[in-house]
């Protein structure tokens, strides 16, 4: 189910925003005057700050009062205050999301599982390139044009946006300008929110992205969580295919590809998860007859 929401407060923000799951995505085009500031206390989303023309300062708990140019993008942690002062008028794109599409990429994913812990996040900026300059210009018409009703295309600009930086970055630039998303050093709690998709379900991979030991990973999973990692991955995922599962016209084809799994992974999942099939399944959920637990 695609729900539409706001990705910032932002007075006179032109902005689109979705949520599927508990996966939240969005752009926002804001215009803000010379002297102008903006603040938010509590930060619900990783932000991507891109200066379309003009010159702002920002700050937040990763870095103090440091100047973002025209022509450059920065980031903002999740769980941040964030202040923004425009030096002059000022066009920003601001792009927003709870969990990063890495995965789009299995040669960055695995890079990122090597280099990603090794080193402290010093405060950066990335130049926005002509093609990802071309794709915030398109992006930001269609905002403000109306014309697409259907907050579901904010995931399709999100995993593009991240096609395109996998694409016209070095491995290394995305590295250390997404350290603070990918890294184990931030909070546990965070890191497993937002890494989750990017291991794919698998408890392994997800040690891997942590950096951690396995046994300092276990220990902390479960003192955090109160369950095992395994059991934990088992229960999102099982949220995630009966609610797929509830929408009227669906079928297990459709639901393996919002999940970005083959059909024949989804219905191992469903056998092991519930021992049907997945057409057995979504037959079951709509008619609201009881499931058995694996």
């Amino acid at each position: 189910m695609i729900q539409s929401i706001e990705i910032t407060k932002w007075r006179n923000a032109t902005q689109m925003a979705s949520r599927v799951n508990d996966h939240e995505t969005g752009f926002a085009d804001i215009l803000i005057a010379k002297d102008e500031v903006y603040a938010d206390l509590n930060t619900k989303h990783y932000y991507i700050v891109m200066i379309m023309s003009g010159d702002v300062k920002a700050s937040c708990k990763l870095y103090m009062n440091k100047q973002i140019k025209s022509g450059t993008m920065a980031f903002i942690p999740r769980g941040s205050k964030m202040v923004i002062r425009a030096i002059v008028d000022t066009r920003i794109i601001l792009f927003g999301f709870t969990t990063t599409i890495i995965r789009t990429d299995n040669e960055m994913l695995e890079y990122f599982c090597t280099h990603a812990g090794k080193k402290d996040y010093t405060f950066n900026t990335l130049p926005i390139c002509s093609a990802v300059n071309d794709l915030l210009k398109l992006i930001g018409a269609q905002l403000h044009e109306k014309k697409l009703k259907h907050s579901g295309i904010c995931h399709v600009w999100n995993t593009y946006f991240f096609h395109m930086m996998v694409a016209y970055y070095k491995k290394d630039e995305i590295t250390a300008f997404m350290r603070p998303i990918i890294s184990g050093g931030a909070d546990f709690k965070s890191f497993i929110e937002n890494n989750y998709l990017e291991a794919d379900g698998n408890v392994s991979r997800l040690i891997t992205l942590s950096g951690l030991s396995t046994m300092t990973f276990k220990t902390r999973f479960k003192a955090t969580y109160g369950m095992t990692a395994k059991q934990w991955l088992d229960l999102r995922i099982k949220d995630q295919i009966l609610e797929y599962a509830s929408e009227k016209n669906i079928g297990p084809s459709h639901i393996a590809h919002q999940m970005l799994m083959t059909p024949q992974r989804f219905n191992r999942l469903c056998h092991r998860l519930w021992g049907v099939t997945g057409s057995e399944l979504i037959r079951r959920v709509q008619a609201g007859e009881p499931l058995a637990q694996n």
